[in-house]
């Protein structure tokens, strides 16, 4: 799965978990308040199962997973090179 495309599955699972009509690839979602520690678990269910891989302690870093961006870079991180999901 390529860099756009991964874009696109986070953010629409993004803006239709929050109910957000739009949501930037570098809004902080933390700073606007949209997400709870209950979503957060969601999130992380949500990358590990559509995009097959296992997050690690050290990737649930509010760093890494604070906007579109952010969380794109982490997915693409885990993903074999070369590998099509």
């Amino acid at each position: 799965m390529n860099h756009e495309e991964i874009k696109v599955q986070v953010t629409t699972f993004l803006t239709r978990s929050l109910r957000t009509k739009e949501l930037k690839e570098d809004d902080n979602i933390l700073e606007l308040g949209l997400v709870h520690s209950l979503f957060m678990i969601q999130l992380i269910m949500f990358i590990e199962k559509t995009f097959h891989l296992e997050l690690e302690e050290e990737d649930l870093d509010m760093d890494n997973i604070k906007t579109v961006r952010d969380l794109v870079v982490l997915i693409e991180r885990h993903q074999p090179t070369g590998a099509e999901i």
